[in-house]
């Protein structure tokens, strides 16, 4: 695709240094509402399930997720996208013969299934730190928004926020706890400027306005991955209790007020619809239908 090409993405004009021509494999939805989610690769468990669902949650409010398809956080949004039945755009650090990181093949092939893989580098290129960069101004660019889920000091992602920021689009960032050396360069970006974000809404106010964007290009494709119907009550505030975090049963029965034997009840209904899944040292965290390790 050619800056002369009418699909060219319009977002990608407002770069002084946008490409001239970049490649696709699979089909470049709409961008009107687009989000792009990034952070570290050494992610912890909570902040990938804070990106699953940020994804999910896009994807299901019609927005197209992006972010540049590295192990950790890129990879838990780009899978909440494709989960939650909506589009992703993965944009590659290499070309399109050898989409980096192998690790993320099997992402890439779904991926492509659910929008495409972008790179504007030439194939037979290595991965190499400073086509990082590069790539890295190409998903702040696309988004209409930028989110940061975890990142620290040293971290691409700040660099990817940097570049958001000078093309105006508006940065957000999740609460980091201040020990945490994972989200201390989440803490500087909210002391410079950058909007908090504590769950989806926060940015989908901000990038999927009412009555923004056009029609979707796989309509047959939006749809809720998981089944909640006919839980009762008691499983409910369990699920519900379970979100982002793994607790043990006992801290179930002091968080909820239902007594031990009817939680233990309801974790094995849950865990036959396969809604949560079991972690060391006897504790239980809510899982998707058909998840992947990130």
């Amino acid at each position: 695709m050619t800056a002369f090409c009418p699909e060219y993405p319009e977002r990608l004009v407002d770069l002084p240094d946008a490409p001239c021509v970049f490649r696709i494999v699979g089909e470049l939805p709409a961008l009107e509402r687009a989000v792009a989610i990034v952070g570290t690769r050494r992610a912890d468990e909570e902040a990938l399930d804070f990106a699953y669902d940020l994804g999910r949650h896009a994807a299901l409010a019609g927005c197209v997720v992006i972010s540049g398809g590295a192990v950790g956080i890129d990879r838990a949004a780009h899978e909440g996208a494709i989960d939650g039945g909506g589009h992703t755009v993965v944009v590659l650090p290499t070309g399109l013969d050898a989409p980096y990181p192998k690790a993320n093949h099997d992402l890439f092939a779904r991926a492509i299934d659910a929008g495409c893989l972008l790179t504007e580098i030439d194939d037979g290129a290595t991965a190499q730190r400073g086509r990082f960069l590069t790539r890295n101004r190409l998903v702040a660019a696309l988004g209409r928004s930028l989110v940061v889920v975890q990142a620290p000091a040293r971290s691409g992602a700040l660099s990817t926020a940097r570049i958001a920021r000078r093309l105006g689009r508006p940065v957000f960032a999740a609460p980091a706890s201040p020990w945490d050396p994972k989200g201390s360069g989440n803490i500087k970006l909210l002391r410079q400027g950058a909007r908090i974000c504590t769950a989806a809404g926060d940015v989908l106010s901000e990038t999927a306005p009412p009555g923004g964007g056009g029609a979707d290009p796989f309509p047959d494709r939006r749809q809720d991955t998981n089944d909640f119907s006919n839980l009762s009550q008691r499983e409910h505030t369990i699920l519900q209790s379970l979100a982002g975090r793994a607790r043990h049963p006992d801290e179930l029965c002091h968080r909820t007020g239902i007594p031990a034997f009817q939680v233990q009840q309801s974790i094995l209904q849950l865990l036959v619809r396969g809604l949560i899944e079991e972690k060391p040292g006897g504790r239980y965290q809510s899982c998707r239908a058909g998840r992947k390790p990130y």
